[in-house]
Parts: structure tokens; C-alpha cells; sequence
């Protein structure tokens, strides 16, 4: 009988034992360390990577900021907020063990290894390839930024192993070159890069011209000449591809980035051909809110949502699996409604979560997704602190 009572004490032991290792206690999800979301100060004086720990009830806990070893752009000169005016300035790998960021004043990007408790360590820096860097985009190995300055470029690295960028010899292309008036001098206002899913074409949006520039990627990794073509819907902003191929571009309706037509905004998807000729599936489907600017596919590929940023709004769409876009809330547009003057910027999902960049309140607000694509705040996921004239840029996972 002592010898059962002693084996039965020791799994008593080693139960107790089990339940206070880290992650066993369900019961306080602040606890739980599942993710991490990440934006970036863009300051001219030194531009810093903000991180948060991302819990299992998606609340966010802020980790602390890491320099990006350059500068950025410091506030616009004219609006509120958003001075790169483009989508995805900051974004991570698919196995989310590195994090790139643009450092927009120093021409330069900044490249991080994340850690596993969701800190990133800085791994270093490369010039941009060109002047004002605003947006990247990844496939594989294969990075790629666009540079805004001028008339505009791309230009192409190799990620190493370690995280480290390499640049892609004759890998640099202008964009759509396309003339426009003073006071722009042929500035084209660039938007977003994007790679398309099988890594073939590379999309650049062009808000002053509605143009598409689209480029076909060689077996080494260099793009064609651009291939430009008009956009369905006035002033194309934010781009995304979704995991079945098809293109979504947010439409902001601008006659320039101070008069965006009031409710006028809009969202068209895209099939795209092997030559990279765009056709539209749904085009410029309203958002009915004024300002529609970044653009981002749900991660079960099911919903499509973008930003009214002058509307304090979300709008989505439900996305068919041919690339067809029907609103959510056709009446009104507003799936979500932010604070007055909140100017929503960037979006990034993690799983059943969307985090949103509310720059007018220098704040970071969770919303969870339901499975009819409607969104709810979380209590917890709304985090402060951040400089709004300057802040960019949102990732997560």
C-alpha cells in the first residue's frame, strides 16, 4: 500500500508540475505569448520598429522599440498623417523569422531577425536603389522595394540566410515614366508593390497617373520592362494578391491627396494573364467611404477589407474564389466604425485577428473577424503611444 501511495503521490507531482509550465494555463491568456505585431515610428531624427507580444484572446502587450539604423521620413509636409502615402512599408517573411522595414529618409532598408518572444534584433542595412523608399514586397528569397523618389523605380535583393539583404544585379526598373505636370515634374506618386502568389509579376500601383505598372519576373529573379496599364477606378492606392492569384487595388478617387471626392472611393480585382495583361473581374465596386487607401485579403483568403481613411471606416467585401467582390454592408459601407479623426492607415491579420493603424491617435485597435467577415473590437488590442503625424506600416502574425 506505501509503495502505491508513493507512485501515486509522484503523478500527483508530476500533473502539478505540468500545469505551471509556460503555456498550460489557459486560464489567463495574457500568459500566452502566441504572435506579435509590429509598426514603425518612421521619426526623421531615427526611425524605430515598435513591437507588441500578441496574446492567445489577441490582446496586445507593448515589448519595446529597436532602431532601424536610418532615418525616416519624418511628418508629411501638408496632411495630418501618413507621409509615405503607400501600403506595406514594413512587412515579415512567410515563416515570420525576419521583418523588413524602409528607411525612408536615408534611402535605405532595414532588415530584423524576429524572436521568439516576438523582440527583433536589427541585422543591418542596404541602400534602397534609388531615392525615398515607401513599399516592399517578398517572394521567397527574393525582395524587392519601391522607391518613390523621381519618376520612381524598383529595385531587387536576395535575402541570406541570416536575414541579410544582398542587392540583384540588374534588377533596377523605372516605372510607368509617364509625364506629369508641375507642380508633380513627372513624380507618378507610387502606391504599393506587389508580388503576385507564384512569384511571376510584380505590380506597382501609380496614384497620380491610374496606372498599373506590371512586370514579368525572370528565372534569376529580374523584371521586365513595365508593362502599364489603366486602373479601373481613379487614384489606385493599396495592392494585394490574394492566394488564388487575383490582384485587389483599393481606390482612393483623389484629384490630389488633399481633395479625395467624399464617398467616391472604391475597390476593383484583377485576373492576371501569364504576359501580365490585368483584366478586371469586379471593378471599382463603391466603398462609399472617402479616402479608401490600403487594401488587405483576410488570412483564410475569404474576405477583402480597406480603410477609409478621411471616413474613420472599414469597408469589406466578401471574395469569391474567381476573384468577384460583393460588399458586406451595401447599405452604409461601414463594417467597422473607428473614432472621429482615429484616420485609419495600415491593416494586418494573424489568424481570426485584424489589427488596425488608427494614426490620427498614434494607436494599434484589434478586431476579431467573424466567420460572416463582420469585425468587433477586442478589449485588450487597443494599443497607444505611438507618434501619429509619422507612424507607418503594420505587420503581424
Amino acid at each position: 500500500m506505501a509503495h502505491f501511495i508513493g507512485r501515486f503521490g509522484l503523478l500527483l507531482l508530476l500533473v502539478a508540475t505540468l500545469l505551471t509550465l509556460p503555456g498550460c494555463d489557459s486560464d489567463d491568456p495574457e500568459d500566452e505569448p502566441l504572435g506579435a505585431v509590429f509598426t514603425m515610428t518612421n521619426a526623421a531624427g531615427g526611425n524605430e520598429v515598435v513591437a507588441f507580444r500578441r496574446a492567445l484572446d489577441g490582446g496586445l502587450t507593448r515589448i519595446g522599440a529597436v532602431s532601424a539604423g536610418g532615418n525616416g521620413s519624418g511628418p508629411p509636409a501638408m496632411l495630418p498623417v501618413d507621409p509615405l502615402e503607400s501600403q506595406d512599408p514594413l512587412i515579415l517573411s512567410d515563416d515570420n523569422q525576419f521583418l523588413f522595414a524602409v528607411n525612408a529618409g536615408s534611402d535605405t532598408i532595414a532588415s530584423f531577425r524576429v524572436q521568439d518572444d516576438g523582440s527583433v534584433v536589427l541585422v543591418g542595412t542596404v541602400p534602397s536603389g534609388g531615392g525615398f523608399p515607401t513599399s516592399l514586397a517578398l517572394d521567397g528569397d527574393l525582395l524587392y522595394v519601391l522607391n518613390a523618389a523621381g519618376q520612381g523605380n524598383i529595385s531587387g535583393f536576395r535575402v541570406g540566410t541570416d536575414g541579410a539583404l544582398t542587392p540583384l544585379p540588374n534588377s533596377t526598373r523605372p516605372l510607368s515614366g509617364t509625364p506629369t505636370p508641375p507642380p508633380l515634374n513627372g513624380f507618378v506618386a507610387p502606391g504599393n508593390v506587389s508580388f503576385s502568389p507564384d512569384g511571376r509579376h510584380l505590380v506597382v500601383t501609380e496614384k497620380a497617373t491610374d496606372l498599373l505598372d506590371v512586370y514579368t519576373v525572370g528565372s534569376d529573379g529580374t523584371p521586365s520592362a513595365p508593362n502599364a496599364q489603366p486602373s479601373a477606378g481613379p487614384t489606385p492606392f493599396g495592392g494585394e494578391f490574394d492566394s488564388g492569384g487575383f490582384f485587389i487595388v483599393s481606390e482612393a478617387n483623389a484629384m490630389n491627396p488633399l481633395m479625395p471626392v467624399p464617398g467616391g472611393s472604391s475597390v476593383t480585382s484583377y485576373s492576371i494573364a501569364a504576359d501580365g495583361t490585368l483584366s478586371a473581374v469586379t471593378a471599382a465596386i463603391p466603398t462609399l467611404g472617402t479616402a479608401a487607401c490600403w487594401i488587405e485579403v483576410s488570412d483564410d483568403n475569404r474576405y477583402v477589407y480597406a480603410t477609409n481613411t478621411l471616413s474613420d471606416t472599414i469597408t469589406g467585401f466578401r471574395l469569391g474564389a474567381d476573384g468577384s467582390l460583393t460588399a458586406l454592408d451595401p447599405t452604409d459601407g461601414v463594417t467597422a466604425q473607428l473614432g472621429a479623426m482615429s484616420f485609419p492607415l495600415d491593416m494586418a491579420f494573424a489568424g481570426e485577428y485584424m489589427y488596425v493603424l488608427a494614426a490620427g491617435g498614434g494607436a494599434v485597435n484589434g478586431f476579431r473577424v467573424g466567420d460572416d467577415g463582420s469585425l468587433t473590437a477586442i478589449p485588450g488590442a487597443t494599443v497607444g503611444g505611438l507618434p501619429g503625424p509619422t507612424v507607418e506600416g503594420l505587420a503581424a502574425f
